[in-house]
């Protein structure tokens, strides 16, 4: 058999390898002292940088607890592991990495080093994060849609429960809306829910959640929030949504709303019995005339 030269085949793999002493696991850390040419590709630190440094210096306080947990009760039990990371470049750009560590044994079976295989996943990670924001998202406004509201909902009924600090519910239906889209073209009806929504968001407080929960109905959460707050709220979205006329390609749409309150109690049996509630009110709204608050 020939004699092939395994080190260039590490040196010149396209994962990472790093390699460190096995101990001491506490801080500062095992240290480095084996890196390859993918390691400087993906890090930005060349090897002189890194050898006699803890792998630690890749991490910040975005990277996950609980995958370091892992790592560091494998390192301890001397075991295999493999864990997904965020870490940090030299420049300070995350990265995310699939990590794959294997103890490294001598001639007498005693683990004294290990060896980490990275595979850059950053791609994959951002893909992933982009897929969740669409499965949360409005596609149309970029408000939360409905799945992420009752989620959100629920846990803030959660939080009620513990802690007993009220929130409140904000029902908006864009009177004659159909006529709008009737007249003017979908395209135009498009614009104008976008422009409601970023009224919206422009007069709430940043920790407020505001959905698309379909057609042109939308829901506003607001957390630890009185009646009187919630009121207030409300008048202000609604005189902003009236006063100026959504220019949408030379056109002046004018648009109003219709509003219903309801705040949460204490029996209700979950998040959704106040969103009933402030529906009713959005409904006699809409019955008194419209472009006015029911709560």
């Amino acid at each position: 058999m020939n004699d092939f030269d395994f080190s260039a085949i590490v040196q010149n793999a396209k994962d990472v390898v790093i390699v460190t002493e096995a101990s001491p696991i506490d801080a500062p850390g095992p240290k480095i002292i084996y890196v390859n040419d993918a390691f400087t590709e993906t890090t930005g630190y060349s090897a002189a940088e890194v050898i006699g440094e803890t792998p630690r210096i890749f991490q910040k306080e975005g990277t996950d607890k609980e995958e370091l947990s892992k790592i560091r009760d494998a390192l301890e039990k001397k075991e295999p592991v493999r864990v997904t990371l965020r870490n940090f470049s030299k420049t300070g750009k995350e990265y995310w990495v699939d990590i794959s560590i294997l103890p490294l044994r001598d001639s007498e079976g005693e683990v004294t080093h290990f060896a980490s295989i990275q595979r850059d996943i950053t791609e994959y990670k951002k893909l992933e994060q982009d897929l969740q924001i669409l499965c949360r998202t409005d596609p149309l406004t970029t408000a939360a849609n409905r799945r992420a509201f009752n989620e959100i909902l629920s846990q803030e009924f959660s939080r009620f429960k513990r802690s007993q600090k009220e929130y409140a519910l904000i029902m908006i239906d864009l009177d004659h809306f159909k006529s709008i889209n009737d007249q003017h073209g979908h395209s135009v009806g498009d614009q104008v829910l976008i422009e409601v929504t970023e009224r919206c968001k422009d007069n709430i407080r940043v920790h407020d959640i505001l959905a698309r929960l379909g057609g042109e109905e939308f829901c506003i959460l607001l957390p630890y929030t009185e009646s009187k707050q919630a009121k207030k709220v409300a008048e202000r979205l609604r005189e902003k949504i009236e006063i100026k006329p959504i220019i949408v390609d030379g056109l002046r749409v004018k648009v109003t709303i219709s509003v219903g309150i309801s705040l949460v109690s204490t029996s209700d049996e979950d998040g959704h019995q106040a969103m009933e509630r402030a529906d009713q009110k959005l409904f006699q709204a809409k019955e008194s005339g419209r472009n006015q608050i029911c709560a």
